[in-house]
């Protein structure tokens, strides 16, 4: 059976024109559920990242988020509820910097923040036995993901799959990014078994205004005007990313090598059509295969060297320090200037520090190393 991911053109958040663009998207994701949600419990996991400004693009639209809420509301769904864990606010407060907590009060939808986290018993296909996620999702009839599109320092796009990282304990997050170092693919793994631990029903993406550039928290604002579902999270990012010109997606990558990719993904309705490829971060320098090959210190080396690293905008920095406490192996300290100063001995290349950043003021930058490496790498892998 295909999947099928479902475009809408949307120019923008006007709620007319919303809703018809995602009552494109949702009935074939309906079809799939059974036709019907009548008296169904739905959880809403909406990527809320920080709202730091207005307009901010770090976040879904509130605008999209209460058109998707009273959409599962008026095709009879008995509660609707939005869980979430923001970088370093709490949902009440991103909610309430939205201008749309007491709507969605009136709307009787309950916003709070994850806090039922338990041990997940591992299910067929997953490579790690200790993920630790929230538990309430599994209370509900169907979890909606409701995702932004934006560019990511770690893994180059954040859409549908990266966006069920929300779902995972605050401190334990910090823990994963330190627990997989420099290994992105290991990272992306353990992205796949939130996949197949949650099996979100419903998925959405908010393309309407996207991320480029220094994402997933200060980049650029990018007008695509998309919107754009699928019943299948995996489904909707494979579709998606070779739409926006980055087939080779590391997560795909390894979502094929584990078998996992679904197959027969149809694209139907209006899928966007880029004039100019999306601005991406510097390529976060995934180990090369070769490398395999050379002694362990050279691998070390190697993973120092060739890494893209974090770099400080000084003009930018406000020197609030935010940095230094999202970052999970303390590999930031704030130096006599009141500014961070990186160690790049013990940095993981996370980009936490980047991700949280008000002011855009961190960004990842490729080593002349790593460009001439990887130079060498395309060569040979054309050649061979």
């Amino acid at each position: 059976m295909s999947i099928r991911a479902t475009y809408a053109s949307v120019s923008s958040y006007s709620p007319r024109e919303l809703r018809d663009g995602l009552e494109k998207v949702f009935a074939p994701q309906l079809a799939d559920f059974g036709g019907s949600l009548h008296g169904k419990s739905v959880l809403l996991k909406p990527n809320l990242l920080a709202w730091r400004r207005e307009g901010d693009i770090a976040c879904v639209h509130p605008a999209f988020l209460l058109e998707v809420a009273r959409l599962f509301l008026d095709a009879g769904a008995r509660r609707v509820s939005l869980r979430e864990t923001p970088g370093c606010q709490s949902v009440e407060s991103v909610l309430k910097g939205m201008g749309i907590d007491e709507t969605l009060r009136h709307m009787n939808v309950d916003a709070a923040g994850f806090g039922d986290y338990q041990a997940f018993e591992a299910v067929e296909g997953m490579r790690f036995r200790n993920l630790e996620l929230d538990a309430e999702f599994r209370r509900f009839d169907c979890v909606v993901d409701l995702a932004k599109v934006k560019t990511h320092g770690m893994m180059t796009l954040t859409l549908c799959v990266k966006n069920l990282f929300g779902m995972v304990r605050g401190s334990s997050r910090l823990g994963w990014h330190l627990a997989v170092g420099r290994d992105f693919g290991r990272f992306a793994d353990m992205l796949l078994d939130l996949y197949l631990a949650v099996r979100p029903q419903f998925n959405f993406l908010d393309g309407i205004v996207a991320m480029e550039g220094n994402g997933p928290g200060s980049g650029s604002a990018r007008a695509l005007n998309f919107i754009a579902g699928a019943s299948d999270a995996l489904a909707l990012d494979a579709a998606t990313s070779g739409l926006l010109g980055v087939p080779d997606l590391l997560l795909l990558e390894r979502a094929r090598k584990r078998n996992l990719l679904p197959e027969g993904i149809e694209v139907c309705g209006m899928p966007p059509k880029l004039e100019s490829p999306l601005i991406l971060p510097d390529p976060p320098g995934v180990c090369l295969d070769w490398g395999v090959f050379l002694p362990p210190f050279c691998r070390s080396l190697l993973r120092r060297e060739l890494l893209s690293r974090p770099e400080l905008d000084a003009a930018k920095c406000v020197g609030c320090a935010l940095c230094v406490k999202m970052c999970p192996p303390s590999s930031l300290r704030m130096g006599p200037d009141h500014r961070p100063v990186f160690h790049l001995d013990d940095c993981i290349r996370c980009y936490c520090c980047q991700e949280h950043c008000p002011q855009g003021a961190i960004r990842p930058r490729e080593s002349r190393g790593m460009r001439l490496v990887s130079g060498v790498e395309k060569i040979i892998r054309k050649v061979f």
